[in-house]
């Protein structure tokens, strides 16, 4: 995240899947230093926007186009990220991309 313009990763939100309470995950938390912050069960609206991430990811780089190869595909992803965080309009941020919302002050995002 730091290539994004944004500092290291403070937490990491996940649902209550038994992956992220596998050793693996927890570990590579731990050497990050990242705090583990589970969603309360049947709270979809806690991970809205991860899945609606998921979504537009699935819809605009993995399936928006016919890739010649995996390995194509994979190699596009860095760039689509960029795009995404850099140049892409999101109507929740009345058409800003999400890096126009990263040196606002703490406790001013919603």
């Amino acid at each position: 995240m730091t290539e994004q313009g944004a500092g290291p990763t403070e937490a990491v939100m996940t649902d209550n899947a038994r992956v992220y309470a596998a050793h693996l995950f927890q570990r590579a938390l731990a050497d990050i230093g990242a705090r583990h912050i589970r969603t309360p069960p049947y709270t979809p609206r806690w991970n809205g926007k991860a899945e609606r991430f998921i979504q537009t990811l699935d819809d605009e780089w993995a399936h928006g186009r016919v890739w010649p190869s995996s390995t194509t595909r994979d190699r596009a992803l860095a760039s689509w990220l960029r795009f995404y965080n850099r140049r892409r309009p999101h109507t929740s941020l009345d058409d800003r991309p999400p890096i126009s919302r990263v040196h606002q002050d703490r406790g001013q995002d919603s």
